[in-house]
């Protein structure tokens, strides 16, 4: 009866997602219509960008460098970063505003040496980081499963893991930032509590970690069983560990870092016309694309809520009545019962310390 079990499944998804469709628009009637007036200024910080070449990705770097943010384009296709770059510089020229700092460095999220190749150079050059936004994720709607170069099923590697080692890996850049914001007693920046608060970690979630509904799998995460992968299950878990990392991390610095902890927050973008139907057949690709084109979120829309998140001067306030998800209307709410659950945070932090070889020196105490 398995097959009756998934398509009540499937029809389940349906409607959810049917309704979240027709009122996410209504739902975010009280934003600004452009993303530029949503959030607040990040002008003189350094931002790290992943998967900043497409979609929301794309938006979130512009909007960042519109308002005079150091902006590290952090991709896969150094040709693609090195295009993006040129437009934004082109854009600035032709808006007659100064040429804005900006920076391509490759970074495959799918190879944990690329991860520590990119965290280990930026290390080494010793640079203060305030904002990180992990933004880029895979979801392979019609594939059949495939895995990461370390043999992680690839929502979870690339989506979760490999920004799980990134986050960790740069911390020390961030509390450099921290550090040096404190240092420069800029207004809204000065003082330990101010600068920790502008210091931010914004990890792309997604509303579809609520399919999840027995929660991550802990006897087999990278769904590997026979007949246990489906595209949306991987997708859904590895958007569920995005909230249920967030909810550890924000638990572990806030013992010694609360001024930091409480910039760590999680954030659903919306349901946005992007590249996920790319391994679908082309007929349809194309009648995904005419259909959902009209009725999805564009990436601009989709991305106000990873910058509000990561420029608001009151999002970590905020925030810290849901452990900090926001949702694409750019409000703090309570995210599914499962990604609520301290155990499984507790698991996933550990499995993934052990997945990707953390260095212990790089760990953080529980509390």
């Amino acid at each position: 009866m398995s097959w009756w079990n998934d398509l009540i499944s499937s029809l389940r998804n349906v409607v959810i997602f049917s309704y979240d469709i027709i009122f996410q628009t209504w739902g975010m009637r009280h934003l600004p219509r452009h993303i530029d007036d949503v959030g607040g200024p990040v002008e003189g910080l350094t931002a790290i960008v992943t998967g900043p070449t497409s979609g929301i990705g794309e938006e979130t770097a512009a909007a960042l460098v519109r308002r005079g943010a150091k902006v590290v384009l952090a991709c896969r296709n150094q040709q693609r970063g090195d295009d993006l770059r040129k437009a934004l510089l082109a854009a600035a020229a032709a808006a007659r505003k100064p040429q804005p700092d900006i920076e391509v460095r490759i970074l495959d999220l799918a190879s944990l040496h690329s991860v520590r190749q990119f965290a280990k150079e930026w290390e080494a050059e010793k640079r203060p980081l305030h904002i990180l936004i992990n933004n880029a994720g895979v979801f392979t709607i019609g594939a059949p499963r495939a895995e990461t170069k370390d043999g992680f099923e690839l929502h979870m590697g690339s989506n979760h893991l490999g920004h799980f080692l990134l986050t960790l890996m740069l911390l020390p850049a961030i509390r450099r930032g921290v550090a040096s914001l404190a240092a420069a007693k800029t207004p809204g920046g000065g003082g330990g509590a101010a600068a920790s608060s502008r210091c931010r970690i914004v990890t792309v979630s997604s509303s579809y970690h609520s399919l999840a509904r027995t929660g991550i799998s802990f006897l087999d995460p990278h769904l590997a069983r026979d007949s246990a992968f489906k595209a949306d299950l991987g997708y859904a878990q590895s958007k569920l560990a995005n909230i249920l990392f967030t909810r550890e991390l924000r638990r572990r610095l806030a013992v010694s870092e609360p001024g930091l902890a409480n910039g760590v927050l999680a954030v659903h973008p919306g349901l946005v016309c992007t590249g996920v139907a790319r391994d679908l057949p082309e007929w349809m690709r194309i009648a995904y694309y005419a259909i959902m084109g009209r009725v999805l979120l564009n990436s601009m829309q989709g991305a106000r809520a990873s910058i509000y998140c990561a420029t608001s001067p009151t999002a970590p306030l905020e925030g810290a009545a849901t452990d900090g998800y926001f949702n694409s209307n750019c409000r703090a709410i309570r995210p599914s019962a499962n990604a609520q659950d301290d155990r499984a945070a507790l698991w996933l932090w550990r499995w993934s310390a052990e997945q990707v070889g953390l260095d212990p020196s790089l760990d953080l105490p529980e509390p």
